[in-house]
């Protein structure tokens, strides 16, 4: 491994590191940085300064913006650049900031990492095996479904729905995830709108003309609806809560396109649940059929990572990776290249989401 493939996975694991430290409630000081990012910001600043260009990496604050905003390889930083192998990927979501998956998959060499994914999967299982019940195995898919669905909720709706299910072992977790409606999303009048297109918040935004009704900050859901609308307007905040954002960027935003394909699918009469045995895949059912869907902006790091670890889309006798359509109109020889990068023994087929139903009933 290069030392710009190096320098580019000890960013990626300093993102993720600072990201955990930030969610235990610390406050980012550019003194005091996990020894991971430090690590990754100096070897990016060394790659700045033997290529001659300004230094990207002096200011923690100035990097993440930057990371957020752009894929790596248009940086400034010519070592990042194309043919660079990871030129396309992104370290950070643009709302909610966070680590994308493509940041994770390169801070941990594609292995999986317990110490930041598996913590919200953890505590999700530990409230399935406090069910006492013949739905046990449905009460994790019923638990993720309903996050994605709803990302903002009324309480007591809420307590209903969790006491219906007979899991009432789950209220303190959602308590937990989720907080008040932030002052930011509140209009003049103590109101609040909800996204209809993914059930998120819509934010006041100054440019009253584009965003009459306020902007989604759901970043995939901006993909795919740039003029965000209302669906409802709540007229007041109190007993409401929207999950927290490292929820709505690991869960939310890419659960978009899972719930659609997966009310596609059933619309069409094909048999699939979410999340089925655990989570091992996004949509499927028993051990037939397995997809999941991936929203990498590199489709060569995909290919690689998948190449290392299926997951539990291998225990499926049929498997399919789905990409969101945008992701690849907007990007040609997406597929292609995800195709020829993926080396692993399992076979898989790769579509754009829109395809899968035809894939599948076939």
């Amino acid at each position: 491994m290069d030392e710009v493939e190096v320098a580019l996975r000890m960013l990626s694991r300093g993102f993720v590191d600072l990201h955990l430290n930030v969610r235990g409630g610390d406050i980012v000081d550019p003194f005091a940085l996990p020894d991971s990012l430090g690590i990754g910001m100096q070897m990016t600043s060394r790659l700045c300064l033997t290529s001659g260009v300004a230094d990207i990496a002096d200011s923690v604050h100035c990097l993440s913006d930057m990371a957020r905003r752009l894929p790596v390889g248009a940086w400034g930083v010519p070592a990042f650049s194309s043919p660079f192998r990871f030129a396309e990927a992104k370290l950070l979501s643009s709302e909610p900031v966070a680590p994308t998956e493509e940041c994770r998959a390169l801070a941990t060499k594609g292995q999986a990492d317990d110490a930041f994914e598996d913590i919200h999967h953890r505590q999700l299982r530990e409230i399935v095996q406090r069910v006492r019940s013949e739905r046990r195995l449905q009460i994790y898919s019923i638990l993720r479904e309903r996050i994605v669905r709803k990302p903002v909720y009324e309480r007591r709706e809420l307590e209903n729905f969790i006491e219906e299910n007979g899991i009432v072992a789950a209220n303190e977790v959602m308590r937990r995830w989720s907080t008040e409606i932030p002052l930011g999303a509140l209009r003049r009048d103590g109101s609040f709108n909800i996204c209809r297109n993914c059930g998120g918040l819509l934010y006041p935004h100054r440019d009253t003309r584009a965003f009459p009704e306020g902007r989604c900050r759901i970043g995939p859901c901006l993909e795919e609806v740039p003029s965000s609308r209302a669906g409802a307007t709540v007229e007041s905040a109190s007993g409401w809560r929207v999950f927290a954002d490292d929820i709505l960027a690991y869960w939310v935003g890419p659960g978009l396109a899972e719930i659609r394909l997966h009310d596609e699918l059933r619309a069409a009469g094909v048999d699939v649940v979410l999340y089925p045995r655990d989570d091992a895949a996004d949509v499927g059912r028993t051990q037939e059929l397995g997809i999941d869907v991936k929203s990498y902006s590199c489709p060569r790091l995909l290919g690689e990572t998948l190449s290392q670890r299926l997951g539990g889309l291998a225990t499926f006798d049929r498997r399919f990776v789905a990409i969101p359509d945008a992701m690849v109109n907007r990007r040609p020889h997406y597929l292609e290249d995800l195709r020829l990068a993926y080396r692993g023994t399992a076979p898989v087929v790769f579509a754009k989401v829109g395809e899968i139903r035809g894939l599948v009933t076939r």
